[in-house]
């Protein structure tokens, strides 16, 4: 709580000052970014509840070389603040809309922001992984993307360093799974996402804003 509500204060913060952020805020890995994006395929930057992305929604036209298009819940507050994020270069997808959508953002050889720990809404495929030293059934959107457009994963995060200073951390891009390999090359893909995201959590577990239901427990 304590947490939510000092990020909520930066997010003011941010999205009032832009300027102001871009100047103070450390981004860690966006030559992957931009090597991922030089192959053309589009890129899927992928991320979870923890710290805060909306308050860095300013990097991706300050620092990645293709347009972002960001997927959002389709309710109340993502309408307030639509105006918010296209005034600073964000493109929208609501979560409602097609997957054909989301395709051809990538098939532009854009990029497209998904957070993936979060399967609110209409019952979204999933698989069963490995995460946070459990089993648990995540959803599989990112990785079907990835495999459909051959665009590659970055992972990423957005965590504070202290009052009104942010990081911003791309890591080691996921290869897409091949067309081929269906299924299991998906379940591939979506594994090394939720190694990536465990080791995120355990670090920084009081930022992980995990609001919504996962199923825990599945069998192997």
């Amino acid at each position: 709580m304590v947490n939510e509500a000092r990020r909520s204060a930066d997010l003011l913060w941010a999205i009032s000052r832009p300027a102001a952020f871009l100047q103070t805020v450390r981004i860690d890995g966006i030559d992957v970014v931009a090597e991922a994006a030089a192959r053309g395929r589009g890129v899927l930057l992928a991320g979870i509840h923890l710290g805060g992305w909306e308050v860095a929604a300013a990097v991706p036209r300050a620092a990645i070389p293709v347009p972002t298009t960001v997927v959002v819940a389709d309710n109340w507050l993502a309408w307030a603040i639509e105006h918010i994020r296209t005034e600073v270069g964000l493109h929208i997808l609501y979560r409602s809309g097609t997957a054909l959508a989301a395709i051809k953002v990538l098939q532009r050889g854009e990029a497209l922001l998904i957070l993936g720990d979060d399967a609110f809404g209409s019952t979204p495929r999933t698989y069963d992984v490995d995460f946070c030293g459990s089993r648990a059934r995540l959803p599989a959107g990112i990785v079907a993307l990835s495999r459909l457009t051959g665009s590659p994963i970055v992972p990423f995060d957005v965590l504070p360093l202290g009052a009104r200073r942010w990081c911003v951390r791309f890591t080691k891009a996921i290869e897409p799974p091949n067309r081929d390999d269906g299924e299991v090359g998906e379940r591939h893909a979506l594994q090394l996402l939720a190694d990536h995201w465990t080791d995120a959590i355990r670090r920084y577990p009081e930022h992980w804003a995990a609001r919504f239901a996962i199923s825990w427990g599945a069998e192997r």
